[in-house]
């Protein structure tokens, strides 16, 4: 029998209700222990029921942290992510102290005291607050956007599919009321690349951009020498996912998809080298600074996604995660890319989404 079922995406979902119902359950006995004799219940039966949560609060953090670098998740429920990832460390680190604590005042004999119990009791009641965040995050997650469920319905369409039909019309650099924007190349790519974007280094002329086609599909295709070419969009944003498709089959050297971009000098990236490395983090007044760095093996028309919201910075490579790095928030700053390198890249389509 295999420990993780088929319907489901990792064992996160299996071991997240046993702190829940431990945790709740130790501070519901800890309240009727002050009416109950000591022959039925007493304050050691609570601080074990209270380190057994504290332990099984790890083993779900741990394990989902591990379930968000395996679900691929909208836009939206980004934010909602941080929230339950933060809230789940909150709450890991409180009732792994507070287990600790009430183990030495068991260890030197003060939990005979009524006023040390009650103390107790009421301490506790911040880390019910942080485990209801954290559930409240985690159900907002699962039964507002979806993650991680449907596993059967997916499989079932990964089947029949083995690639996603990137299907588009036309040329347009469409910008909605929010800021949010979408450009899908077409006939007119090149005009929309030069008024569009703004270069830092290099020039739009030294990648020689033309428009070719693709089936019915219009791309846009760069060729870099050994010069840097790093471009950017016009507008300064914040907390943003933007998703990229390219071909690098025909390239060698490394390309930053780069958001936060104050200057050449400060940025946020997510490179991929030919190499097969990919890595994520800050460049800070030139000094290069690596949050995450992991291997990936992927070749053709990529799906790429770099997310950058608060602290959390995540970049995906065809739905997956494969970087998931952390820092303190950066500045607003415009999105783009950077490149190093010599040949070829196709670029299909570029997407930036704002987030909460």
């Amino acid at each position: 029998m295999e420990l993780i079922p088929e319907w489901a995406p990792n064992i996160h979902p299996i071991l997240v209700h046993f702190p829940i119902a431990i945790i709740l359950l130790a501070v519901l006995m800890d309240l009727l222990n002050f009416f109950l004799p000591d022959k039925w219940w007493d304050d050691l039966k609570s601080t074990i029921l209270y380190s057994i949560g504290a332990v099984s609060s790890i083993a779900a953090y741990y394990t989902g942290t591990l379930a968000a670098d395996n679900v691929f998740l909208p836009s939206g429920a980004q934010s909602v992510l941080n929230e339950h990832a933060d809230w789940a460390l909150w709450t890991v680190w409180f009732f792994g102290i507070y287990a600790v604590l009430r183990m030495l005042l068991h260890w030197y004999q003060k939990m005979d005291q009524q006023a040390v119990r009650i103390g107790l009791f009421a301490l506790a009641l911040p880390g019910v607050f942080f485990l209801y965040e954290t559930g409240d995050h985690g159900a907002e997650m699962v039964f507002g956007y979806g993650a991680g469920t449907g596993q059967l319905v997916e499989q079932q369409s990964n089947a029949s599919s083995s690639t996603d039909s990137l299907q588009q019309a036309g040329s347009m650099f469409t910008v909605s009321n929010n800021g949010n924007w979408s450009w899908e190349i077409g006939p007119n790519g090149v005009s929309t690349l030069l008024s569009r974007f703004r270069w830092l280094e290099g020039s739009a002329s030294e990648l020689q951009p033309t428009v070719v086609n693709s089936g019915n599909n219009h791309l846009l295709k760069v060729s870099v020498d050994s010069t840097s070419n790093f471009f950017v969009g016009k507008d300064s944003l914040q907390n943003v996912q933007v998703d990229y498709y390219l071909d690098l089959s025909d390239f060698n050297g490394e390309i930053s998809l780069v958001n936060h971009v104050q200057d050449a000098q400060n940025y946020d990236f997510v490179t991929l080298s030919s190499d097969g490395t990919i890595s994520q983090g800050r460049v800070s007044g030139g000094n290069r600074e690596v949050f995450a760095e992991e291997s990936y093996s992927a070749s053709g028309m990529l799906f790429l996604r770099t997310v950058g919201n608060g602290t959390h910075f995540r970049g995906y490579i065809n739905k997956e995660m494969v970087v998931h790095g952390h820092g303190d928030a950066p500045e607003a700053g415009s999105v783009g890319l950077k490149l190093n390198g010599t040949g070829n890249i196709l670029i299909d389509r570029l997407t930036l989404t704002q987030l909460n």
